[in-house]
């Protein structure tokens, strides 16, 4: 599994020290088995001011051999089931390499089990993917801040498989009329 360079990440001559948010754009990092589901989620995030998708990856392996090698990102967005070795497997191997970095878990369907063994792992949030990118965006920037939503209301925020209600906290306005082609593509995929 390679990982696919998407641009170079910004200087930021305000860096943080480990532990502490960095003060520039938030730098994510995709890891999906799905080429075109990576490549259009990066699109959709680098078209929300503050978020900065710097690379991505194909699966887990390649992730661990980047976080080997060099700091983290501030936020990984890491699928739940991949070939090789499915993100909940991987997520105690990313913990230990990027202690400061924070992991949403994505899924296209949601299992009570998954969810559970997602944040009892230390994953920051668990989101399916047919979410708004709104939601993604307030996500990916709250986890950022390092200010995680209390497990309680992380464990509650997904109540059903087919549920799409709004998180308890409001919702960023659309910005749309209609769904984003990324959300389009993912709703695709809830048919099938």
């Amino acid at each position: 599994m390679n990982a696919l360079p998407l641009q170079p990440a910004p200087a930021n001559p305000t860096a943080a020290q480990p532990g502490e948010p960095s003060a520039g754009p938030v730098q994510v990092w995709i890891v999906d088995d799905h080429d075109r589901l990576r490549g259009l989620m990066a699109d959709a995030l680098q078209r929300h001011g503050g978020v900065v998708c710097t690379r991505e990856f194909d699966g887990p392996n390649a992730l661990l051999s980047a976080l080997a090698s060099r700091l983290g990102p501030d936020v990984i967005l890491l699928d739940v089931q991949m070939g090789e070795l499915n993100g909940l497997d991987a997520l105690p191997a990313i913990r230990s390499l990027a202690r400061d970095t924070r992991v949403l878990m994505l899924t296209t369907c949601y299992d009570q089990e998954w969810h559970r063994r997602a944040l009892d792992s230390g994953a920051s949030d668990y989101l399916l993917k047919t979410y708004p990118i709104e939601r993604l965006v307030e996500s990916i920037r709250t986890c950022r801040q390092q200010h995680p939503a209390p497990r309680r209301a992380v464990r509650n925020r997904i109540s059903h498989p087919r549920s799409h209600a709004a998180p308890a906290a409001p919702a960023a306005p659309e910005t749309a009329a209609e769904p984003s082609p990324f959300l389009r593509w993912l709703r695709s995929f809830a048919r099938n």
